[in-house]
């Protein structure tokens, strides 16, 4: 099983003396995610008390760094793959074969061979060739047929790209996955990424309905029903809406003597507010018009589009600022227009603009939360410029919980990360 390192927090130490921390090392080329899985950990438990008929399979596209996998593995979650290498990493953390499910209604042939000679069955379909494919490649399978049902709130509409029609196209692939003598075991649904709309999950979850007695019609026993994602996970956006609805439309479509088996791909809720960035200024440019008054003041990050701020987490709360030489006293309280740019020579590397802050002096540190979700997976080496660094901290008293390996193995001791701070260095094995 492959080996982890991160910190382990000794008791009275928090994330914010981890900041103050890295702060006090000065500025530096490469950007920082702190990762705290004491968060991920909490969200996980809120998850099984809010929605406890719901099993999370987390989404391994949202944040693929194996600290938050491993804590997943061992607080017994299941997880959405996309991909032969999803799939290789997770079984590499000690995933079950049994909990992933291989969500792609596109796979290639390499991939299906590999999920076979795994022992991963559980997958989803949306079209006939795809299942002409997984008839010939891994006809044990046990499929899903993923349909669509589209948030209009969502950030990101799924349906253009997956999930078949519901009325018209989804019984006509259930009578053909009848027809070539393959098992379909449930129905799936995705309301897009980042859905501002609860309600959406009631209306799909009955659409599923009908499909799972359409099915009975034909000799289909489903007995699963996947609800996809589309979760929020900032600090200030909680999911009660959410299972309050869910909740609510599987009592009266799907109650507990039907015993169908429900699962969901959350993502964004498990790791969005559990990194906090914290980037610095390199450079800046004020801009003034022709009477010398500032129009804008443009500051240049180390971080940007290309790293930790994608196209799928806009920013539109300002970040905490944190003056790079802490022995200067700013009286200053005027804010100004101010424009953050990526590092990269791309013009399309823009953070965001026309936010109004104090002005900023080279090195200072920005300090942004929320940002665990995409922008790590999401991010390249464009212009040379460095990915974001992640540096992963749990608190004892969380890692004695949940006691992380479940299977014998160890958390090990090494020097401590940074002399003089109450935190130590540790291995997951």
């Amino acid at each position: 099983m492959r080996k982890i390192r991160y910190n382990l927090l000794e008791s009275g130490s928090s994330v914010r003396d981890v900041i103050d921390s890295v702060v006090a090392r000065g500025p530096q080329d490469e950007p920082i995610h702190i990762l705290d899985l004491d968060d991920v950990v909490v969200k996980h438990r809120n998850w099984c008390q809010q929605l406890s008929r719901v099993e999370p399979f987390y989404a391994v596209k949202c944040n693929d760094d194996s600290a938050i996998l491993r804590t997943l593995v061992s607080l017994g979650a299941g997880f959405d793959c996309a991909s032969k290498r999803e799939i290789e990493k997770m079984l590499k953390l000690g995933a079950n074969p049994a909990k992933i499910i291989f969500a792609h209604t596109a796979k290639s042939v390499d991939s299906l061979i590999y999920a076979k000679s795994c022992g991963i069955n559980l997958m989803t379909f949306d079209g006939e060739i795809e299942l002409d494919k997984i008839k010939q490649l891994h006809a044990e399978a046990s499929l899903v047929l993923r349909i669509r049902y589209d948030s209009a709130k969502a950030q990101i509409s799924l349906g253009k790209k997956f999930g078949c029609d519901p009325e018209h196209e989804a019984p006509q692939l259930l009578r053909y996955a009848k027809s070539l003598g393959l098992d379909v075991i449930g129905i799936s649904f995705h309301i897009g990424s980042g859905s501002e709309d609860h309600s959406c999950f009631y209306g799909a979850i009955k659409c599923a309905r009908s499909l799972f007695e359409f099915a009975r019609t034909i000799g289909f026993d489903l007995r699963l029903l996947d609800i996809g994602g589309g979760f929020p996970g900032d600090h200030d956006k909680p999911i009660d809406s959410y299972a309050k609805t869910i909740n609510s439309a599987l009592q009266r479509f799907f109650p507990l003597k039907s015993n169908v088996r429900v699962i969901a791909e959350p993502g964004r809720y498990y790791v969005a507010s559990a990194v906090t960035l914290i980037a610095n200024v390199q450079s800046k440019r004020i801009v003034r018009d022709p009477q010398g008054d500032i129009l804008d003041i443009m500051y240049y990050l180390n971080d940007g589009l290309f790293g930790s701020f994608d196209w799928l987490n806009p920013r539109h709360s300002p970040p905490l600022v944190i003056p790079g030489n802490r022995q200067l006293v700013r009286s200053q309280t005027e804010r100004f227009p101010s424009t953050l740019w990526g590092p990269t020579c791309d013009s399309t590397d823009l953070i965001c603009s026309g936010m109004m802050l104090e002005e900023l002096q080279i090195g200072d540190f920005l300090v942004f939360d929320d940002m665990g979700a995409y922008g790590i997976t999401l991010a390249t080496n464009f212009n040379g410029f460095a990915k974001p660094k992640v540096l992963a901290y749990i608190s004892r008293t969380t890692w004695e919980q949940i006691k992380l390996d479940k299977r014998g193995s160890s958390l090990k001791r090494s020097a401590p990360a940074v002399t003089g701070n109450n935190w130590i260095c540790a291995d997951l094995n």
